[in-house]
Order: structure tokens, then C-alpha cells, then sequence
């Protein structure tokens, strides 16, 4: 055989080794889709996801398939396959045309559109769950580690933007009720779940990113809450508002070794049901004084996902 001949034998088996690895490759992701179909356990449906996302990941040698998503494509997918596993249509992922599409609508909530979005700069392999309208990240998640975090500064400025001032404070019940859910959920494969401001529970603590809170701050606060005719009172840690009848809020603070007062939110309700997002949607000008003065104010959490 010519030097030639050997070459274009060896090209041709290399390209049989191509196709080999293609099929292979197709052969699998038919396999794991077919998994994520038939799920019928939380576990299963998140195992099934991850697969394809890593069966999307790997590179075809020769075959350049129509059916190619993005890994954000999956992760809407199994947002909604979660939510059917409980017979629960809170989203759907149908467009205008009812084809399925790499979005997410509530049910109720037209003004709303979400996304899944990946953070390019981050080593993390999660998703941000993102309102496509007003761009707010709501929700960090990653299937690979199993976290589910909630960006608490994403629902505040969410109920604060021109859509969220349409929404009334049931809407905002709904709607976090929903994420509340997805929680529940989640922590049946053993997701580690942080619900953050959307947590209810008298015992739930929320600390300040930032210490020593100036005073003008809490000054604003208790001429604020005096000109609604809240009563307020100064504590020997902090401060108590007394909103209504049934529930109170506590900006406390614990001083450290060093001298410096770590400042905390707490909701106390005579039901245990009431979150600091509920405070914040049911009054308005909390929710003023607490976003004009977010640079004290805002919640430490997760500053390595939710910066900014």
C-alpha cells in the first residue's frame, strides 16, 4: 500500500472512531431524556438534569445535532417537571405559540417573565433565575451541589420596581409562596436551602452586612414609624416597631469582642407566619427607609453569588 493509501485508510478509521463516539454520545442523551420523562422522585427528575447538562457539555466530533439547548434550556425544564411531580402548574414554559421555549411565566402574573441565566465569572456551575423584564436575579441554584439561595436584595427591589407596585401584598404571598414550595421540594434531595428574607419564624435572624450602624439611620427610622403612628421603642440592645396589633419588628444588635455592633432584623408574629418581605411589602415607607438606606441596611448574604 502507498504512503498515500495508508493515509487515507487512517483518516477513514479516525473518522469511524468519530462517529463512534457521536453515536455513543447521541445514544446516551436519548437514555438520560427518557430517565427525565419517566421521573417520577425528586431525586431521579435533578439526577436525569444533570446528566443531560453534562452530556451537552461534551463535544461531537462530527455530528452538529438540531436539537442542541443551552444548559439553561434543562434547567427550565426541571424547573417545571419539579413543580408536576406535586401536580402544581404554577409555571409553564410554553411561548406565545404554546412551543415549548427557554422561558418561565406564572400562572396570574403576566407582567412577570423569568430566565435561567449562567454567571460567566463565577467557578460556580448554578443558575440565576432572572425577571426578564427588570433584570433582578431572585434565586441562585445549582443542581451539581444542590444549593438553593434566595437574593434577598432581588425581591426587595423586585416589589419595589413599576411591576412590583402593581402587585398587591396577596400577590406577593402567592408569588413567594411559590418559591417556598420549590424549597420544600428541593429539600427532599437533600438541597441545601436558604429561604433568607422569605423565611417566616420568630426565631429567624437576619444580619446587616455592614457594623456599626450610624445613627442617622435609626433616627430616620423612629421619625418615620412616629409619623405613621407606629409605636417604636428604644431597647437596650436595638429597637422594637410595633406595626400592628399582631406583629413586631426588632433592629437589634450584639456588640463583639472588639467593640463593634453587628445589627440584626427579626420578625415576631403572634401566628409565626410574617417574613421581612412581608414588612416590607405591607408598608411602604419601611420599605423606603430600609432601600434608601440599603449601603447599612442590606442583608449579609452570599456575597460571592449575589454581589452588588
Amino acid at each position: 500500500m502507498t504512503i498515500v493509501g495508508k493515509q487515507t485508510l487512517s483518516n477513514l478509521n479516525d473518522f469511524q472512531k468519530e462517529i463512534h463516539h457521536d453515536a455513543k454520545q447521541l445514544l446516551d442523551f436519548d437514555n438520560f431524556y427518557s430517565i427525565f420523562l419517566k421521573s417520577k422522585t425528586v431525586s431521579e427528575t435533578v439526577d436525569a438534569v444533570g446528566r443531560l447538562i453534562k452530556n451537552n457539555q461534551s463535544h461531537y466530533e462530527q455530528f452538529n445535532p438540531l436539537f442542541h439547548y443551552d444548559n439553561s434550556f434543562w434547567i427550565t425544564q426541571l424547573f417545571v417537571k419539579l413543580f408536576r411531580l406535586r401536580k402544581l402548574d404554577y409555571f409553564s414554559n410554553l411561548d406565545s405559540n404554546q412551543e415549548i421555549a427557554n422561558c418561565l411565566r406564572i400562572s396570574g402574573f403576566p407582567s412577570l417573565e423569568f430566565y435561567f441565566s449562567a454567571n460567566s465569572q463565577l467557578t460556580k456551575d448554578g443558575f440565576y433565575l432572572r425577571e426578564k423584564n427588570l433584570q433582578i436575579d431572585l434565586l441562585y441554584l445549582d443542581i451539581f451541589n444542590k444549593d438553593m439561595f434566595i437574593n434577598a436584595d432581588g425581591f426587595a427591589n423586585l416589589i419595589n420596581s413599576r411591576i412590583g407596585k402593581n402587585l398587591t401584598a396577596v400577590d406577593v404571598k402567592t408569588l413567594t409562596g411559590i418559591f417556598k414550595t420549590l424549597a420544600k421540594i428541593l429539600g427532599e434531595d437533600d438541597f441545601s436551602v436558604d429561604l433568607n428574607l422569605l423565611q417566616s419564624g420568630n426565631n429567624q435572624m437576619l444580619p446587616l452586612s455592614k457594623i456599626d450602624l450610624p445613627a442617622i439611620v435609626t433616627d430616620q427610622l423612629f421619625v418615620l414609624a412616629q409619623s405613621r403612628q407606629k409605636d417604636i421603642f428604644a431597647l437596650d440592645n436595638g429597637f422594637q416597631i410595633d406595626f400592628n396589633e399582631e406583629m413586631s419588628l426588632y433592629l437589634i444588635q450584639a456588640i463583639d469582642s472588639l467593640g463593634h455592633s453587628q445589627w440584626f432584623f427579626k420578625v415576631f408574629d403572634t401566628y409565626d407566619q410574617w417574613t421581612f418581605l412581608d414588612v416590607l411589602t405591607k408598608y411602604n415607607w419601611f420599605l423606603k427607609w430600609y432601600l434608601d438606606n440599603l449601603n447599612y441596611l442590606k442583608i449579609a448574604y452570599r456575597d460571592d453569588l449575589f454581589p452588588g
